[in-house]
């Protein structure tokens, strides 16, 4: 694997395609993601949720975020994540978090962070999707500031999701072979940028 593009083009990220539970995101899905994303991500905190090898977090930083939060339950796995940020040299712009993750979502660790941007791709046969979005949904409800973070969630097609988890709605989505980007967006924020652009 390789970041695609951005300051780190080139730069290699370990495969690790013979560990459980571990399935990278192919380049086809990565480069579809930034290019929906698109300048949106210029100096955002990024927040890549079971992040596995980093490989969506660390594209993100290469494109221009101004610092990734990962979040990995496999302790290898958010080892690897902090070496391999500290041989692109950018271990200032990441924070490595090893724990269950929707455990961690529970415990404010949104409400400390603020990321701008969540992405989640779970394991496809766990279908964690859902429960992660409510998990998400429902934090962010209970925060005391103005958070309003837009959740990407890259599943198998066939696990289903809702139209609407609390405040958030399903705005987008996009299918790749087996897989599938959600975007979803807290509706009375959507609603104020849908308007603002008529």
């Amino acid at each position: 694997m390789r970041i695609i593009s951005g300051t780190l083009k080139g730069r290699k990220i370990p495969n690790v395609f013979n560990v459980k539970n571990v399935n990278p995101s192919s380049d086809m899905i990565k480069g579809a993601l930034f290019s929906i994303i698109g300048d949106e991500i210029n100096n955002k905190i990024f927040c890549d949720l079971y992040a596995g090898t980093g490989n969506i977090g660390f594209e993100a930083l290469s494109r221009g975020a101004d610092s990734c939060i990962f979040a990995e339950s496999f302790k290898k796995m958010a080892l690897l994540i902090a070496k391999t940020a500290n041989e692109f040299k950018i271990k200032n712009k990441v924070k490595t978090i090893c724990g269950d993750v929707i455990n961690l979502i529970n415990k404010n660790f949104l409400e400390i962070y603020l990321p701008d941007i969540i992405f989640l791709d779970p394991p496809y046969e766990l279908r964690l999707s859902g429960k992660t979005i409510e998990a998400i949904a429902s934090s962010v409800s209970f925060c005391s500031c103005d958070y309003f973070p837009l959740i990407i969630v890259q599943h198998d097609k066939k696990e289903i999701l809702y139209g609407r988890y609390k405040d958030y709605a399903l705005t987008k989505e996009k299918i790749y072979g087996r897989s599938a980007l959600s975007f979803y967006e807290n509706i009375y924020e959507y609603d104020k940028t849908v308007k603002n652009d008529l």
